[in-house]
């Protein structure tokens, strides 16, 4: 099990885009949150097998049609701080 912390960039304000997140988090059964950080910026932390969060990854990148996701910055984060299951923030 690891936790990770995404900053994603871009053009991120379609309604729905958290939700979005939180449906795929749940499909791959990672826990953790995600928070709009703006229009254009979103902190999403995961927890779970180190391949489901590589496919999170993915998941974000690829993004639903009215989101472009320009960058995505990946970073460690401590394990304990993940709730369980996932949540909107």
């Amino acid at each position: 099990m690891i936790a990770t912390r995404f900053h994603l960039q871009g053009q991120l304000a379609a309604p729905g885009f958290a939700d979005w997140v939180c449906d795929r988090a749940a499909r791959l059964d990672l826990t953790g949150w995600v928070r709009s950080d703006g229009p254009s910026a979103m902190t999403i932390v995961v927890a779970g097998p180190p391949t489901l969060v590589d496919a999170m990854e993915m998941a974000c990148s690829l993004g639903p049609m009215d989101v472009l996701v320009e960058r995505i910055e990946r970073s460690e984060h401590p394990l304990d701080d993940s709730p369980e299951g996932f949540e909107k923030l």
